[in-house]
């Protein structure tokens, strides 16, 4: 999934006006407010610095999902809004990073990496709830950790051209529609629950003997109608 760099928008400009191989360390650092020495201690390189925050975002997805206490579905949207709310946080630092990303094939390829580790944690998540045990099962947990994603990061560029496109209740409102579609996966006692047949109805009518088919006929008619008041 895309989000938001913990680090100053001011490195994240210089990194897209100068180019990224053409910006040094020390002109990062500088731009940062920190001392070349402190840059390589936090940051370790350039690269490093443009996904500073993956690490930490990705830690707190993963302990949301063990935390949780809750149903599966609850439990993705709330995951989901884990990522979209750290991006959506720092409007200016999304649209620069999100910019720079756009410009540099490298670091494209390296966000496509965090795109994977967050569909792992899902699974992972899925795996760990016992939702994957056939093999049919652990190709859908795949497929519905895959599609999260997908909504998730269809949502957050529609939000990076208009910031009132989209909020984390439409989020979770979409989120929450394509995961009820896998309801029998990932909810299975409520769904066992809302496809139970329901239990037959049994009429009784008491008749003088001797009745003929007229009123046998009559007699349960007039049942039916009452049971169904």
């Amino acid at each position: 999934m895309i989000a938001s760099s913990a680090v100053p928008p001011a490195a994240l400009d210089l990194l897209i006006t100068q180019g990224f191989d053409a910006t040094s360390v020390d002109e990062l650092a500088a731009a940062a407010g920190i001392s070349r020495s402190t840059f390589f201690r936090r940051f370790g390189s350039k690269e490093n610095m443009v996904f500073a925050d993956q690490e930490m975002i990705i830690t707190h997805v993963e302990t949301t999902l063990a935390a949780s206490s809750v149903d599966a579905i609850t439990t993705l949207i709330d995951a989901a809004h884990v990522v979209f709310d750290q991006y959506t946080v720092n409007p200016e630092g999304a649209q620069l990073r999100h910019k720079l990303l756009s410009s540099v094939p490298s670091l494209r390829e390296r966000e496509l990496v965090s795109t994977h580790r967050y569909e792992r944690a899902f699974y992972g998540f899925l795996n760990r709830r016992d939702l994957a045990k056939s093999a049919t099962e652990k190709s859908l947990c795949l497929g519905v950790s895959a599609g999260l994603v997908a909504i998730h990061n269809d949502h957050l560029r529609s939000w990076l051209k208009d910031a009132q496109s989209t909020d984390r209740t439409k989020l979770a409102n979409d989120v929450r529609q394509f995961l009820n579609r896998f309801a029998d996966l990932l909810d299975p006692g409520q769904a066992a629950t809302a496809t139970k047949p329901a239990a037959p109805s049994v009429v009784v009518s008491v008749l003088d003997t001797g009745a003929d088919e007229q009123a046998v006929l009559q007699a349960v008619s007039r049942a039916l109608k009452e049971h169904g008041k």
